[in-house]
Order: structure tokens, then sequence, then C-alpha cells
């Protein structure tokens, strides 16, 4: 019987924030934005989302900036099609290795 991998969650808070947790433990109130292996996630967030000034904080583009709730939620959106995108690549490159 094969090893069984812990799914993680990018999940996304109202301030466009963005946590890596446990798929299972994904807090009410956020976005989820993607599941997979925290390696994959990981390299899809650093090459989509934006970093905070901190130089730690993972940021989705546009949901600080967003002049209202429903701006925040369409760049959200918009932005879980291109994570989901940039992870399938960051899968099939480490299918492909």
């Amino acid at each position: 019987m094969g090893r069984r991998r812990n799914t993680l969650a990018a999940a996304c808070w109202q301030s466009g924030e963005i946590d890596v947790v446990a798929a299972k433990e994904v807090p009410q109130g956020t976005i989820v934005l993607a599941k997979g292996e925290q390696a994959h996630l990981e390299a899809a967030i650093q090459g989509s989302a934006r970093l905070s000034y901190d130089g730690k904080t993972w940021l989705v583009p546009g949901v600080p900036e967003a002049d209202d709730g429903d701006a925040a939620l369409n760049a959200a959106l918009l932005y879980r099609n291109r994570l989901g995108n940039s992870l399938r690549r960051v899968q099939q490159e480490a299918a492909d290795a």
C-alpha cells in the first residue's frame, strides 16, 4: 500500500492574505483557492501571488486594493483560476521530472 500524502489548501482571507492549511481545516470565512501538495502549492503561489511589504506574507493580487467587497471577490475568483493553472503546470513539471 502506498503512503498517503496530506492534501493542503491555499485559502484567501478577506484582506487578501493567503494561508496554506490542512485541507480539512480551512478556516471559516476564507475562499479556497486551490488544493494540493505543500511543495506544489507553495511553488504555484510564489509564481503568481504578490509578496507583502513584510517579505513573508503572500497576497492575492487586487484584493487589498479593491474598492469594495464585490471587487475584492472578483479579484479573488480571477486569481483562483490563475493559481489553478499555475498549480497544474507545477504538478506536470514534477511528474515529468
